[in-house]
C-alpha cells in the first residue's frame, strides 16, 4: 500500500505564510525609495531574514524538520554575508 506522503497545512498556517509573505514585501519598496547604498543593504537583508523565518515556520508547520533546518541555515549565512558586503562598501 502506497502511503500519501503530501501533508495538509490547517487553513490558520496558511493564513499565517501568507501574512509573512506579504509582510516581506515591505523591504522590497523600501529598497525602491532609498538611494543609499548602504541602506540598499540593510533592506535586502531584512528581506532575507523575513523568507528565512517563513521557511522555518513552514518547516514547523509541516513537521518537516529538515526544512526548518535549512531556513536556520539561510539566517545564519546569509546574515554574515550582508554583514561582509556592508562592511565592504563602507570601506569603499
Amino acid at each position: 500500500m502506497i502511503q500519501n506522503s503530501l501533508v495538509r497545512l490547517e487553513p490558520l498556517e496558511v493564513a499565517v505564510i501568507y501574512v509573512m509573505l506579504l509582510i516581506s514585501l515591505i523591504p522590497i519598496f523600501a529598497v525602491s525609495k532609498t538611494n543609499s547604498i548602504t541602506e540598499r543593504i540593510a533592506y535586502a537583508s531584512s528581506f532575507g531574514n523575513k523568507l528565512a523565518f517563513m521557511i522555518v515556520a513552514f518547516g514547523i508547520f509541516r513537521g518537516d524538520w529538515m526544512i526548518g533546518c535549512i531556513g536556520a541555515f539561510i539566517l545564519i549565512i546569509g546574515d554574515a554575508g550582508m554583514l561582509i558586503l556592508s562592511l565592504l562598501e563602507m570601506r569603499i
